[in-house]
């Protein structure tokens, strides 16, 4: 993935890294749970560049030097040739509290999910001006520090859709991507926010705009149209303000070798011998109103319920790390979850079986991988996703063939044909899914598996990334050709 003109430089919320006091006391470097995290800090490790983002743990500005950076992964067992640098932002809470849980995860976030309901349009303005805006410009004056001629900028995700237009007024000349992680969603949702025209005028500003899905990339393009924007449905690029962009489906996948071949020693053993179950059932989802966890677990009663010949012969395992819990709505949710969970276990569970065990909070990724190979079954069924990649985690740490249940309204389902897809929110029709697979026959369910296992090995992280940064070195040569003729603005780089 390295460009051999320059290095990389990655842009997002999300920082890879944290520091915070272990349990020990003591300060350590902690990887931070996320698919971007999961995405592109193998990408970072291998070619080096710098990283841009929020410093979000309690010590993260103990450990950085006097220009905000810290070469991570800061582990004893980790070589210089593995780390490259990570450059933390600090905003003041208010400002981030308008700019992460207001604009981007009260507006964006809901709206592009297909709730528009939840978004709080009200404040709408009051996010943008005082958050939205002037953290991307934080974020951009970031980046044109850091740049240098011939370096690639890659800027992820919806909390920074106006950076390629701060860093395009700059630095004409600058090679911009955007990764899109989350669903675009129809004109229908997208036009109610009031601010669309500004959100589509800097993206307009990348060379190339990645989502995960053609059905995603074509909303995209329908919503640049309705704001009048000139768009080429048959190349897939529209001009909006004087800029010309690239729009393209890159389907994300997972790093499948090191899924496929990490050790873990007996931990998988002894996770079956803690649940004494003949049937372990995995979810394994953020916590987020669009994961489908209550779904979920309405769906397991019902499945319970329905065949109680499984009684005390199959458990539900779900782990969710939480999230955004500063959110009201979200501290709502776990507590219903709680009580809900609670309530069932009390009323069909008994001394030696506890049918679902719920856990808040995450595990090192070899833990996970240990519990992935525990499970019989992996249940993946958000109410909406735009790719989810723990259902290509479990496939690609799984060499014994196993069942995946998976979301039609996951992006990854559009690939995972062979799948058990189901409506998430049907919660017969999830129950039915779930027996299943327990009775599938061993010989469908080893074909089924090949075949899973052979898409998520081919169409894996390297893949995603080869192809996202190959296709923007020709988006810009195009880009630049019908663009930009003026002179880069005189400044200083580096830094």
């Amino acid at each position: 993935m390295k460009d051999s003109d320059g290095k990389m430089i990655v842009v997002s919320n999300a920082e890879p890294y944290k520091h915070e006091e272990d349990e020990k006391g003591e300060l350590a470097c902690k990887e931070v749970e996320g698919g971007l995290t999961t995405a592109m800090n193998p990408q970072m490790r291998q070619s080096g560049g710098i990283w841009i983002a929020y410093g979000r743990g309690s010590h993260d500005f103990e450990v950085t030097d006097s220009r905000g950076k810290v070469s991570v992964p800061d582990f004893p067992d980790v070589s210089e040739k593995d780390q490259y640098e990570l450059k933390r932002l600090n905003f003041s809470d208010t400002q981030y509290e308008k700019f992460y849980r207001g604009y981007s995860n009260r507006i964006l976030w809901p709206i592009c999910h297909s709730f528009p309901t939840k978004a709080d349009l009200r404040k709408e303005r009051e996010y943008w001006g005082k958050g939205y805006l002037p953290s991307n410009k934080e974020y951009a004056r970031a980046v044109i520090k850091s740049y240098e001629p011939g370096d690639t900028i890659w800027i992820h995700d919806y909390h920074l859709a106006l950076v390629p237009k701060l860093v395009r007024n700059e630095i004409p000349e600058a090679k911009i991507g955007v990764f899109w992680h989350i669903p675009w969603p129809p004109w229908e949702n997208f036009g109610k926010i009031p601010h669309r025209n500004k959100l589509l005028e800097g993206l307009a500003a990348a060379d190339l705009i990645g989502l995960h899905l053609e059905k995603y990339a074509d909303n995209l393009l329908r919503c640049a149209d309705k704001i009048d924007a000139n768009v080429d449905r048959g190349s897939s690029r529209f001009k909006l303000a004087g800029e010309q962009t690239q729009v393209g489906a890159y389907p994300l996948g997972v790093d499948y070798d090191f899924f496929n071949g990490s050790t873990t020693g007996n931990q998988e053993e002894k996770i079956r011998e803690k649940y004494n179950s003949d049937h372990i059932i995995l979810g394994v989802d953020r916590q987020d109103y669009t994961k489908g966890i209550p779904e979920r677990i309405r769906s397991f009663e019902k499945f319970v319920r329905k065949n109680p010949d499984y009684r005390e012969k199959v458990t539900m395992v779900q782990r969710t790390p939480l999230s955004r819990t500063g959110i009201e709505e979200y501290q709502k949710e776990k507590s219903d979850i709680n009580h809900k969970v609670s309530e069932f276990n009390g009323k069909y569970g008994s001394h030696d079986w506890t049918p679902i065990n719920l856990f808040w909070g995450g595990v090192p990724q070899k833990e996970l991988i240990a519990e992935y190979r525990a499970a019989d079954i992996g249940l993946v069924t958000p109410g909406l996703d735009g790719m989810n990649l723990v259902a290509k985690e479990f496939i690609a740490a799984n060499e014994e063939p196993k069942v995946l249940i998976l979301s039609e309204f996951a992006g990854s389902s559009e690939q995972l044909d062979e799948a058990i897809q189901v409506n998430p929110y049907n919660t017969n029709e999830v129950a039915n899914a779930i027996k299943t697979a327990i009775e599938m026959p061993e010989e469908e369910k080893k074909s089924r598996w090949r075949k899973l296992r052979k898409k998520v090995k081919k169409e894996d992280l390297q893949d995603w990334a080869e192809n996202f940064i190959g296709d923007l070195e020709g988006a810009h040569q195009l880009h630049s050709m019908v663009n930009y003729t003026t002179p880069r603005k005189t400044r200083q780089t580096g830094g």
